[in-house]
């Protein structure tokens, strides 16, 4: 990762999605890598630079701004994402690269729950919730990075555990259960409602 993330973050990527807000937060384990950049790239020139640094990166796919590969058995994605940043990157000196910020990931997060409705995506959100932001202050969030003021799909995906209730747990760093979490979650909505 030491390496990766340098040539990551030298050539305009930042880590998002779960893995990032493990970083922050310290709250599960997370195996995937994401990484986001605010253009269009050429997902060919950006393989070359992993690989010419020694990086067996296996590549699996390959369209028009987005790359999936394996590293090592980690999955890695290389996404172009339009979104403006709400806030600056955050540098995460360990691996040498940028994280978005809570603020950004928390609004990916809820474009997650919408649309996959994973259970690693629902424990994100609850850990979010102990203590760093407010449901009400995460749907500001993310209507103020998507331009909307609609969030009634946010809210329906943030109760409806069916897709999530099958898969296993996480390896989680909270003292907590999948049953705590949704009724937490269920909480917050009926808040918001």
């Amino acid at each position: 990762m030491d390496q990766l993330g340098e040539i990551m973050t030298t050539s305009g990527f930042y880590l998002g999605g779960g893995t990032a807000l493990a970083l922050l937060l310290d709250h599960r384990h997370s195996v995937d890598l994401d990484w986001f950049h605010p253009k269009d790239f050429d997902p060919r020139q950006i393989t070359e630079r992993i690989q010419d640094a020694g990086i067996g990166l296996t590549i699996l796919r390959t369209e028009e701004g987005t790359l999936h590969g394996l590293l090592s058995g980690v999955r890695v994605s290389l996404l172009r994402y339009r979104y403006p940043l709400l806030r600056p990157l955050v540098m995460w000196s360990q691996y040498r690269c940028h994280l978005a910020a809570l603020e950004d990931l928390v609004c990916m997060k809820l474009v997650a729950i919408t649309q996959r409705g994973a259970k690693k995506d629902f424990i994100d959100i609850y850990a979010l919730g102990q203590g760093t932001l407010t449901l009400a202050e995460m749907l500001r969030l993310y209507q103020r990075k998507f331009d909307t003021q609609d969030i009634a799909q946010v809210l329906y995906a943030l109760g409806y555990f069916a897709d999530a209730d099958p898969e296993d747990m996480p390896r989680l760093y909270l003292n907590t259960d999948w049953r705590t979490i949704k009724r937490t979650l269920e909480s917050w909505v009926r808040e918001i409602r």
